[in-house]
């Protein structure tokens, strides 16, 4: 790629892209809208973490549903993933990225626990002229001792 001013706009734009696509998976899966969170793979995207693994955004879906299904009512309350140190390498229409993640929920009194932290490792892809996840590995490096 040459370093003309229309290539350093396309991969700010793209690196912007993939931040927004980062925030948003979380913001999905806190809110629990599974059909948006699905989307954010590519049609055969793979999501490989604590609850299991699967591919295809269906699959995906079926096993986040099939998780929630099997939690007790309001175990984790007002829950938030915060995403931090956002590490985006840029390859033509694919790309790495390598983030921090904390789940943050209110406990029995509403005061914000961190449940868990650690790293995702994702490999990115674009189809359609979107941003996708091609793979979503979530790495658990810490763990609160009550859940």
């Amino acid at each position: 790629m040459t370093n003309s001013l229309e290539s350093r706009v396309q991969r700010l734009e793209d690196i912007e892209e993939i931040r927004d696509l980062l925030i948003a998976y979380g913001r999905a899966l806190d809110s629990r809208d599974l059909d948006a969170y699905s989307q954010l793979f590519a049609r055969d995207g793979e999501w490989r973490g604590g609850l299991g693994s699967a591919r295809t955004p269906a699959e995906i879906k079926a096993m986040l549903e099939k998780a929630f299904a099997g939690m007790t009512p309001g175990l984790y309350r007002t829950p938030h993933h915060v995403m931090s140190n956002f590490d985006i390498v840029l390859d033509g229409d694919t790309a790495t990225a390598h983030s921090r993640w904390e789940w943050v929920a209110g406990d029995s009194g509403n005061a914000p626990t961190i449940l868990r932290a650690g790293r995702y490792e994702d490999e990115l892809v674009r189809e359609d002229g979107r941003w996708r996840f091609q793979k979503r590995r979530a790495v658990t490096e810490l763990q609160a001792e009550q859940e």
